[in-house]
């Protein structure tokens, strides 16, 4: 079934709450009050231009000289323990990837590693010499650069031949704008996507007699008819949209807030930044939407929110709400950005530099990346990174299929991330990344009705200009 997943029974078994810990990863929803948990990780692709030649729509790429384009990596080499570090529970590991990996290769034992993935846990893992050989790319690759444990993944790719053109149009892409280097090397392989989506509750709409939202709608458009959905009835405030993070928002516009070369601050230069406010002193002024006081709001618990942006992974969490009637669109776009989705990095795994079994973890990574491997990941809540409509159309159907219930799940995959040139340094992080400090200050903006827009964006560049100096301090 084509674009759609079916539905699960209304109870949250273990895979659920497990989907939660892998949402921990990427993404998630609280820039604004109205939000739910956060949830996993992922992206789109295109093909490499450093291993693959251009493909032509509906056929392979003719091999010239080297390998034969395949997705199938072998390992034949002695019997290893793999040690994986990723924010996965025991359960949530063993369906995803162990299961899978262990049944594929006799040879290999994949374990999980217990440390956590920021620099702190990485440097007390390697000062006890218990060496992890794959890991999660987190919001980054500088902790990795400077714990030196990157490990180029292009000469692998060209070596084997694996085929890259199987990712969706963009994924790679945004993997090697993050390579602290400025290089474009590829040091992770996209493995579950950051999809996010527009979700809406179908009980609000009817009850105040407003059309459901469509696919490709502007933020104008959601936020007229935010409007008509932010009121009170009946003792009860309703919210007619939530941005989730607010920085979902600017992560479509794909714009640098520094000068890579330089660091000297873009905001005020860069016409992107007064678009982004710009859209939020209109989403402040709709009458009822900033609500200071602690009345709560909430999608799937209080059904008080019309609209908000989520993590796709949240669509089997929600649908296991009893009562909550819902479905989903593809996130907002801006006018002059269309068919740009957020930008966010999937989650990527990538071969630990001094791991001692490299081969054998770059066949696991291969697998996982695969045809294979992306069906099981799907099935079990991943949203997928390849290019494959059986791929999407099963997306969940582990925790959902139960049901009957359809989503409208083809076109959320169907939105580009914003092309990224160069990734700046000094930051601020180009891909969407949680709290990030676009989305702190986006957070301060609404909340001050009195402060315009030229003013607050030359308070903020004053305030990152001192950051960068910092920044520049420490290297």
């Amino acid at each position: 079934m084509k674009g759609a997943v079916r539905t699960m029974k209304k109870s949250v078994s273990i895979l659920l709450i497990a989907i939660l810990m892998m949402a921990a990863l990427l993404a998630g929803c609280s820039g604004s009050p109205a939000e739910e948990p956060p949830a996993s990780s992922g992206q789109a692709a295109t093909d490499d231009p450093s291993s693959a030649p251009a493909a032509v729509e509906g056929k392979e790429p003719e091999p010239k000289g080297g390998p034969v384009k395949t997705t199938e990596v072998a390992y034949d080499g002695e019997p290893v323990t793999l040690k994986f570090i990723i924010a996965v529970d025991d359960e949530t590991f063993r369906i995803r990837f162990k299961d899978q990996i262990e049944a594929t290769f006799p040879n290999i034992t994949l374990e999980l590693a217990e440390a956590s993935l920021d620099a702190a846990g990485l440097q007390e893992l390697n000062a006890r010499g218990d060496i992890p050989d794959l890991y999660v790319m987190h919001s980054g690759y500088q902790d990795m650069k400077e714990l030196d444990m990157l490990e180029p993944l292009d000469p692998y790719i060209e070596r084997s031949g694996f085929d890259m053109s199987i990712f969706r149009e963009g994924v790679v892409d945004v993997i090697r704008a993050l390579d602290p280097d400025g290089a474009g090397a590829l040091y992770g392989m996209p493995i579950e996507d950051s999809r996010k989506a527009l979700f809406y509750n179908k009980v609000i709409f009817d009850k105040f007699g407003v059309d459901y939202p469509k696919d490709g709608m502007t933020y104008d458009e959601i936020l007229d008819l935010a409007q008509k959905l932010t009121t009170e009835r009946d003792g009860v405030k309703y919210k007619g949209f939530s941005f989730g993070y607010y920085s979902h928002a600017f992560s479509q516009l794909g714009v640098n807030g520094t000068d890579p070369q330089t660091g000297e601050v873009l905001f005020a230069k860069e016409p992107a930044f007064q678009q982004f406010f710009e859209l939020l002193d209109k989403y402040r002024n709709i009458p009822g939407m900033i609500d200071t006081s602690d009345y709560t709001y909430s999608f799937s618990n209080e059904q008080n929110v019309a609209m908000y942006i989520g993590q796709l992974q949240h669509l089997p969490l929600n649908n296991a709400v009893e009562g909550l009637d819902f479905d989903i669109v593809s996130v907002p776009e801006w006018p002059d950005h269309k068919g740009i989705g957020p930008t966010a990095p999937a989650v990527s795994v990538s071969i630990n530099k001094h791991s001692r079994h490299k081969e054998a973890a770059w066949a696991v990574i291969a697998y996982l990346a695969s045809e294979a491997g992306q069906m099981v990941l799907s099935r079990a809540g991943s949203p997928p990174t390849i290019n494959s409509e059986e791929a999407v159309s099963e997306y969940a159907a582990m925790h959902i299929e139960e049901s009957g219930k359809t989503y409208n799940i083809a076109p959320i995959f169907e939105q580009k991330p914003a092309p990224i040139a160069v990734y700046s340094p000094y930051g601020p992080l180009i891909t969407f990344n949680y709290d990030d400090f676009i989305n702190l200050k986006a957070k301060d903006f609404v909340k001050m009705p009195g402060k315009d827009t030229a003013t607050f964006l030359r308070e903020m560049e004053e305030e990152y200009a001192g950051l960068v100096k910092e920044m520049k301090v420490k290297k």
